[in-house]
């Protein structure tokens, strides 16, 4: 049996088999667990959540039905299940149960929580009242209903072998893998004892699913998220710029099955698939794989939040499955996306709770590590002769060698490179498909670089396009870090020594250590010292933006130094929270002179794929927008997410890892749905919240500020024309932390003149008043009190900026776009030193109107400021920095005035900063900022 055309044969009846059960229940019929194209099997109130076993040895082998799943296509409705507490004496009893549930999953051991339950026993037992709690923490999940959270989740036994999925009930303890391809059949057996010589039997491997329907359905019933996928509709657009994935070409040129674009109806998703592998423990080499889906219809603010992710599969260890083998698991997810795309799917949400409204969904991007997307795409290592996804270049084998690639192949033209196409990629799928021998399939992966995936079963999905190039390992985890590489081990002509010593590293340590970085760029603590050991991606990040350029400098020869420092420029162009297509191929030129340099400086042997593949990085930028929309960084967090759940290693454990996933982040759906009794108590409700934030009712719609408009806010520090107030509508991030440990205080008599100052030179129709001098107001002025809440730090889209408030110094650099002192010169930038934010109320008193009258308005404005202090110019010209993007200046500051009141909204950027230099100098390096949600 060919492997593709005929896996998952068991799931495909299986389907055919539930949706004609379904067919005859009627339309009204609330269904409390959902079938989706696999068969939800819920857990038993026996299920131990802490070993995750599982008992197959009464299953029963169901024969097959041979009806064809594709001729049973019906409409399936969704409602919204309700949590189900029972055996609780009173709502009081319930409320504490729920608490001590969830206190459990957030901060303590089972143990230690099956303690306090008997303590709580005991307690009332002395009081002379029978027992409230069981001895078993399990069976308390099980009576508040927990389980709502994870409903959707149904499991399959895995081949151990060959990662063949089978429903349980079509299997039982002497089952065998009766896969079979090239007339091989598997014969794996799918069950082992509990213990050597044990009855007991359990399967080898079982994987976890959630079935993205019911995901999608618990997410509809949130407040304001059916608002919060639209509100992409409303945002500024500019000309030529990218601020998110709605601004790549993509977008608009994604069809729907009528030929239409996918997202002119409402509540019409547009998937990103990330499928990647983590060690589940530091004491044993096990890796366990998770598909997650993320909805791009989201905001940013919100799309990499934990709740808004559909965690899909957890796919069973210790090792990954080989090539075709995730087709098995992707099988289960395209099954599931053929029905939100060609089918009529309904479902109840919160602004249509009664009415079941249409939802369908595509996947539209793919964003994985290179090695899970060549799995998941179906494309071959770089070892093919055709080895890009992008491109169909035949690369030639390097000299001496029959597998290498020579990726310095073609760079000099590389507009003559040949892009492949989506109807060439499925015909040589289709050939390798149908491939009769092992050699065939091979002879066809050498030649074309392509394989058959389960993607492919996705005819709207065209898998050359939209399979993402990483940014986050190829730039960073990749040719940064083989640049050191060569660097450490590669002799210098010039010095005839490595081109950086062990000398070298250690003084660069010790500078390193100097520098002030910005917040969330991760320092390098004793790590360069040590030969860059273990660097995280996040540290490389670190290292090619805001150290490589400093540390250089005085290193490595003049072209090598100029070379690295194209690469980190077309960096910090790529790594902006917003792109125009003109820095996209500036960026571009500039990875392309890098890769030629790379060539030429250390030999065409030091040029790597990831090198080829920053090649095609414009491509991905044009089609998806700023790489923040594609890159891995949200996803490798929520790996690590998944990582910290304590599991006891038994068999099947991906299964709890699973269910305590889903526990955790549908806990605001799971405490919106709880009885009236309890959602009606306000004591109960806002102790809920000492957990975790997420449970209010506007879980959603406190997250996404409808005026608030993303694309505006990110383009305002460059629009100098504009006149800021400092009034603006900020991020609800910005808004929330500069509410955070406020203080009241009071102005300076100098600080209060700036800001006075300030309020006259932007609101030229109103008049003002000092209330240090009452004799100047009058019944047309505003009052201009000193009064002002003051904050250490600030949060803007993520990106945390402090100020010398705060208990440490790193972050309180910012750069600021200025008007040119000459008229049409380019716009001048602006070093300062954030002293301290501040928020201050402002009331209109009386304002005169065109028509004579005279407004009064009731409400207060709020203000929102930094106050700063701007660096001196140099002395003297300082050259050597300019192509590493560094500016130099005196260390001390110009004259304080108004122009020391700064909006928060002119924030250009985040800052670096290093002293020690001739004269009182110091160097700044501006940063690509972070922006929200990744």
């Amino acid at each position: 049996m060919n492997r593709n055309s005929g896996k998952n044969l068991h799931i495909q009846k299986t389907l055919a088999r539930h949706r004609k059960k379904e067919a005859v229940k009627g339309e009204s019929e609330i269904i409390p667990e959902v079938n989706t194209n696999n068969e939800v099997i819920p857990s038993s109130e026996n299920d131990s959540e802490n070993n995750g076993d599982e008992d197959f040895s009464n299953w029963q082998v169901i024969e097959n039905d041979e009806d064809d799943a594709s001729s049973c296509m019906d409409v399936v409705e969704f409602n919204v299940p309700k949590v189900k507490l029972e055996g609780f004496q009173s709502d009081v009893v319930a409320f504490i149960a729920i608490f001590l549930t969830y206190f459990q999953l957030f901060f303590i051991s089972e143990y230690a929580a099956e303690i306090v339950m008997k303590f709580a026993n005991d307690l009332v037992v002395l009081l002379h009242y029978e027992p409230i709690f069981p001895t078993k923490l399990d069976t308390l999940r099980n009576a508040v209903g927990i389980d709502y959270t994870y409903k959707g989740m149904f499991r399959l036994v895995v081949c151990p072998e060959c990662h063949t999925l089978y429903q349980p009930e079509e299997v039982h303890c002497d089952s065998k893998c009766t896969f079979s391809e090239f007339r091989i059949t598997c014969n794996a057996p799918l069950f082992k004892p509990a213990t050597i010589g044990a009855s007991k039997m359990y399967a080898n491997k079982v994987s976890a699913f959630n079935s993205i329907k019911y995901a999608l359905t618990v997410m509809f019933s949130r407040p304001g998220f059916e608002s919060a996928i639209e509100a992409w509709r409303y945002r500024t657009r500019h000309n030529n710029t990218m601020y998110d994935i709605y601004d790549g070409q993509l977008w608009n040129e994604f069809k729907d099955r009528d030929g239409n674009v996918f997202t002119s109806q409402a509540r019409s998703l547009l998937f990103t698939l990330n499928v990647d592998w983590f060690q589940s423990s530091k004491r044993t080499v096990y890796s366990v794989g998770a598909v997650y889906l993320t909805i791009n219809n989201l905001p940013r603010s919100i799309r990499y939040k934990k709740e808004n992710i559909i965690l899909v599969c957890v796919i069973p260890g210790p090792k990954e499955p080989k090539d075709t083998q995730i087709n098995n698991y992707l099988q289960v997810l395209v099954n599931d996306l053929k029905e939100l795309y060609y089918d009529d799917f309904f479902t109840c949400t919160a602004e249509s709770p009664n009415v079941p409204v249409p939802v369908r969904a595509a996947l539209f991007l793919i964003a994985c590590d290179i090695p899970a997307s060549r799995k998941v795409s179906g494309f071959t290592s770089f070892n093919a002769t055709v080895p890009c996804n992008k491109c169909s270049t035949a690369f030639p084998a390097r000299y001496n060698t029959h597998l290498q690639r020579d990726f310095s192949f073609g760079l000099e033209d590389i507009d003559a490179w040949s892009l492949r196409t989506n109807i060439e990629n499925r015909y040589h799928a289709k050939n390798w498909k149908e491939a009769t021998t092992k050699r065939k399939r091979a002879d066809l992966e050498q030649k074309f670089g392509t394989r058959f995936s389960a993607l492919h079963d996705l005819e709207y999905l065209d898998l050359v396009r939209c399979t993402a190039i990483d940014p986050m390992h190829g730039l960073f985890l990749g040719t940064a870090k083989k640049m050191v590489k060569i660097w450490r081990t590669t002799i210098c002509d010039l010095t005839h020594e490595l081109y950086l010593t062990d000398a070298d590293l250690k003084e660069m340590q010790k500078e390193a250590n100097d520098i002030i970085l910005p917040a969330q760029y991760t320092p390098i603590n004793q790590k360069i010292a040590s030969d860059f050991s273990d660097l995280k991606a996040d540290e490389w990040r670190t290292w090619c933006l805001a150290l490589s350029p400093l540390l250089l400098k005085s290193r490595l020869p003049v072209r090598h130094k100029e070379n690295w420092a194209k690469f980190v420029q077309a960096c910090h162009i790529v790594c902006r929270p917003c792109i125009t297509q003109n820095e996209a191929t500036i960026a571009h030129k500039l990875f392309h002179e890098f890769v030629l340099g790379v060539a030429e400086l250390y030999g065409p042997e030091m040029v790597t794929p990831n090198m080829h593949l920053h090649l095609h990085l414009k491509d991905s930028i044009q089609d998806f927008g700023p790489i923040y929309a594609f890159w891995l960084y949200g996803f490798e967090r929520l790996n690590g997410d998944i990582k910290k759940m304590t599991v006891n290693y038994k068999t099947a454990f991906e299964v709890t890892y699973m269910k305590k996933f889903l526990s955790v982040v549908h806990y605001g759906d799971y405490i919106r749905n709880l009885p009236q009794g309890i959602k009606q108590n306000p004591v109960m409700m806002s102790s809920f919240v000492y957990l975790s934030p997420t449970p209010s009712d506007s879980l959603v719609a406190s997250s996404v500020s409808t005026s608030f408009d993303f694309s505006l806010f990110v383009s305002a520090p460059l629009r100098l024309n504009d006149t800021f107030t400092g009034a603006e509508i900020l991020p609800p991030d910005t808004q929330a932390s500069a509410r955070h440990k406020v203080s009241v205080n009071r102005l300076t008599q100098a600080h209060y003149g700036y800001l006075l100052a300030f309020y006259r030179l932007v609101y030229t129709d109103r008049t003002f008043a000092s209330a240090l001098i009452p004799e100047d107001h009058d019944d047309l002025s505003t009052m201009v009190l000193p009064d002002i809440s003051v904050f250490a730090e600030i949060e803007i889209l993520g990106q945390t900026y402090r100020s010398k408030a705060s208990r440490t110094t790193r972050g309180c650099y910012i750069e600021v776009a200025c008007n040119p002192t000459i008229p049409g010169k380019e716009a001048e930038m602006r070093i300062g030193e954030v002293q301290y934010y501040f928020s201050h109320q402002l009331q209109m008193k009386k304002t005169i109107i065109p028509n004579g009258r005279v407004f009064a308005p009731n409400a207060f404005d709020e203000h929102l400021f930094a106050f700063v202090r701007w660096y001196n110019a140099p002395l003297h010209p300082f050259r050597g920095f300019e192509c590493l993007g560094a500016a130099y200046y005196h260390n001390s500051f110009r004259p304080s005035g108004s122009d020391c009141i700064l909006p928060v909204s002119r924030i250009f950027t985040c800052v670096a900063m290093k002293q020690g230099y001739p004269d009182n100098h110091v160097v700044f390096l501006p940063l690509p900022r972070k922006t929200i949600g990744l």
